[in-house]
């Protein structure tokens, strides 16, 4: 996560139909996911963030992948804290050097 474009928090793949990707960074990071009902951390560790932007939307996708695991996924407008994570609605704070991404039960940082 060196370029700040990369801030870090989706659609499924399936929802992005064709979208033509304008642009693509990927980076290495460092990722917490903890389940916040359970005060219980899930993940803590290195993962590799994707970003891409679609060349026929504002929509920017982030892929978020923790060790061997599917990949979490992202979609939404820079600037703007609604996002979507499949059907879930997520909070997305952006940061200078990461962003969170609260969904559900759930919270997921990552940090450059």
């Amino acid at each position: 996560m060196k370029k700040s474009a990369i801030a870090a928090a989706l659609l499924l793949s399936a929802a992005l139909g064709g979208q033509a990707v304008a642009q693509t960074f990927k980076e290495t990071a460092t990722c917490k996911l903890t389940n916040t009902a359970a005060s219980k951390t899930l993940y803590e560790g290195s993962c590799v963030v994707k970003q891409s932007k679609s060349e026929y939307s504002n929509n920017t996708i982030f892929s978020i992948r923790m060790g061997n695991t599917e990949p979490f996924m992202f979609a939404g407008v820079r600037g703007q804290k609604e996002w979507m994570h499949g059907a879930d609605q997520v909070q997305f704070t952006d940061l200078p050097k990461g962003g969170i991404f609260r969904w559900s039960t759930f919270a997921l940082v990552v940090a450059e």
